[in-house]
């Protein structure tokens, strides 16, 4: 990214070059011009000398950039995938990757680009299902104005100006442009929002580099306005941990990039974009320049390029859409805090989607009113999708390359060996299927030429299935009360439950209705690592309650009461020998009973009663490649359950660290049982309050 200072470096020297230049196609030298000059400003090289060797001598351009060089993400930029968000320019901890219209590393990697530049690419991975889980999103329709001149409302310049000036960011990253070539620019005065031309929309190629010139520069909080795939890319650098199981990569420095808290993502509806060159070829055609142009939007199916006297209609049919568009079918940014367009909204006014807690801050500062056109916004979706379809059907047809980084818009689809898939549904309470649902599952097995496995904690797999059928198989089971959805990743797991005293003799607490509530408030939560919860009705512990994270039996210790005769039909049922018969009474060993409540049920002479009856809860149990027992805990209410669960998730994940590689039992063993247990029971005692 360029300083101001910089830019006007290359302003002056250029408008000295074409004081003797008249014939020089301004629109394309700049163009050249700045992505050239952002390499030398890379490597400190950028000065008014080198820009004016560049100027006299312009075949310097076609110079030194080589797209040939090794690197992972070749394979997404090659067969045109690529977005041409820039995400991967920010995270590079060797500060490897530039972008001119395309990303590119400018020397060779020692990684060959398998780290975080892949990672957080989203047309690789999207994430969105674990980030959408992370960020509790949803969605609230609203249109306003604001007191700003700009497209669409102002109403994004003028919510960056009121978060800078009350101190929530540090700094926006936002498009300014020169001759409308966009421009990643760092903001971090409200008068700096109106100095760089960037309350206009610009339907050219940007990147995010500011953001990681933000960090360098000991920005901390900064708002970041992008694109939809921009977002996407955004997303997956803030919760890079969860997503790619490790923490940032370090360069040869030792350390990572560095990069400032991203503390709000505001994003754009967005069709498409285009290349630059293209826009100025448009513009060219018009016998105006790229000075006269004055706003760039798009109305129906027309591009409008407009001056201060004229607007001038291109049919989107005549400008090629940067390639990767194509494979997006994301046209509100779904993963920002807010999304912002004028799709819905009266002319004038900027509709405005909030789909996070932390977006609601848009309600402090705008009068927002709520009869949005939802029918315009879905027209728009739907278009998309359309058009996504048609080229993921194009790509198969002609055998071109499809990298299938939306399959994980399903958050029940792994990968497979040999390029398979498979898809995995939420177990059911008590792990109780209906008929329809098992004969369902099997005719889509059958089509898809797929197989099915029930796994060790009672869900269900489609497995072998092919990549090209994920979204087709999928869409079998959209209006099936069956899910297909987070029982990958690190997050609160499918609950296994016994059948409980329900339909089972031995059970002492109702697994299902236990299992109904915590389902209720836990369903797919986001974790450090998976986090596993299983209930058994009694202490036979038909599922391994006692080697889960959170494991709960219900639980009936006897006590001998002043009838008893001696008859011994307690010691006869009691299973573990804790029962011994002296004289004309019995005697319990509370040192092995295990609280089934046998004894009780079996007395003939009503001379068994309930000294305790409860819960218990294992805490921290774990098995895999190590078997851990977890701490035994006994409570009598579900109450207790509830408040000890939410304890020990809460605190977990405050003290767990290396996300993806740190259960709750090696949690509470490194910062010790005293420790950790204290400051559960401190956050139980907060709960009482």
């Amino acid at each position: 990214m360029l300083t101001v200072s910089e830019e006007n470096l290359i302003n002056n020297c250029i408008n000295n070059f074409l004081k003797n230049n008249k014939s020089v196609d301004v629109a394309n030298l700049k163009l050249k011009i700045w992505d050239y000059a952002k390499l030398l400003s890379n490597n400190g090289e950028l000065n008014e000398d080198n820009i004016n060797e560049i100027l006299n001598d312009l075949s310097i351009l076609e110079q030194d950039i080589s797209f040939e060089r090794d690197w992972a993400l070749n394979k997404i930029v090659d067969t045109d995938l690529c977005a041409k968000c820039g995400t991967c320019s920010v995270v590079c901890p060797n500060d490897l990757v530039n972008f001119q219209e395309r990303p590119y590393i400018s020397e060779d990697c020692l990684r060959k680009g398998n780290g975080m530049c892949m990672e957080v690419c989203p047309r690789t991975i999207t994430g969105s299902y674990d980030v959408r889980n992370r960020l509790d999103s949803f969605e609230e329709y609203h249109y306003a104005k604001s007191d700003i001149k700009g497209q669409s409302g102002g109403v994004i310049t003028k919510l960056l100006q009121c978060l800078l000036d009350d101190g929530e960011i540090d700094g926006a990253i936002v498009i300014g442009a020169n001759e409308w070539k966009p421009v990643s620019m760092i903001v971090t005065s409200s008068e700096g929002l109106f100095n760089n031309n960037t309350s206009k929309s610009k339907y050219a190629i940007s990147s995010l580099q500011a953001v990681r010139k933000a960090g360098e520069m000991g920005l901390e909080k900064i708002a970041v306005v992008g694109l939809p795939c921009q977002v996407a890319g955004l997303r997956n650098i803030q919760y890079h941990k969860y997503i790619s199981k490790h923490g940032a990569e370090r360069g040869k420095n030792g350390k990572p990039a560095k990069i400032p808290k991203i503390e709000y993502v505001l994003g754009l509806f967005c069709t498409e974009k285009f290349e630059y060159s293209e826009l100025v070829d448009k513009v060219n055609s018009l016998d105006i320049s790229m000075d006269d142009v004055s706003k760039c939007d798009v109305k129906g199916k027309n591009f409008i390029i407009s001056t201060e006297d004229e607007d001038y209609p291109i049919s989107l049919s005549e400008i090629n859409a940067s390639p990767g568009c194509l494979m997006c079918r994301d046209f509100d940014a779904e993963l920002a805090d807010i999304s912002f367009g004028d799709k819905g909204s009266p002319d004038g006014f900027s509709t405005i989607i909030v789909r996070t807690e932390k977006g609601r801050i848009i309600e402090k500062y705008f009068d927002l009113h709520d009869d949005v056109k939802l029918d315009e916004i879905e027209f728009m979706r739907n278009f998309k999708r359309k058009r996504f379809n048609k080229e993921v059907s194009r790509r198969k047809d002609n055998g071109e390359f499809n990298s299938y980084f939306y399959i994980w818009q399903h958050g029940g689809v792994g990968s497979a060996q040999n390029n398979k898939v498979y898809i995995r549904f939420r177990t059911t309470i008590g792990g109780y299927y209906a008929p329809e649902t098992l004969m369902k599952i099997s005719e889509v097995a059958k089509k898809f030429n797929a197989k099915i496995k029930l796994t060790s904690r009672e869900e269900i797999e489609i497995q072998d299935v092919d990549l090209c059928d994920v979204e087709n198989l999928v869409a079998e089971f959209e209006d099936d009360d069956i899910m297909i959805n987070g029982t990958e990743g690190p997050l609160f797991r499918s609950i296994m439950a016994c059948p409980g005293q329900q339909y089972c003799n031995l059970g002492l607490i109702d697994t299902n209705e236990l299992a109904s509530e915590i389902e209720r408030d836990y369903a797919e939560k986001p974790a450090n690592y998976k986090f596993k919860l299983g209930i058994t009705g009694c202490p036979n512990r038909c599922l391994a309650v006692t080697t889960t994270d959170f494991g709960i039996n219900g639980i009936k210790i006897p006590k001998t009461a002043d009838n008893c005769n001696g008859c011994g039909r307690c010691q006869d049922v009691c299973k573990v020998d804790a029962i011994e018969v002296r004289g004309d009474t019995s005697i319990t060993n509370y040192g092995i009973c295990v609280g089934c409540g046998k004894c009780v049920k079996a007395c003939p002479n009503d001379a068994k009663k309930v000294k305790f009856e409860g819960y218990s809860i294992f805490i921290g149990g774990k098995g895999g490649r190590e078997t851990i027992v977890g701490r035994q805990l006994n409570v009598k209410t579900k109450q207790e359950v509830y408040d000890t669960l939410e304890a020990v998730f809460e605190i977990y994940n405050e003290l767990s660290i290396k996300p993806q590689k740190e259960r709750l039992a090696h949690t509470i063993k490194r910062v010790g049982d005293l420790y950790f247990f204290n400051r559960v029971e401190e956050y139980k005692s907060k709960l009482k309050k």
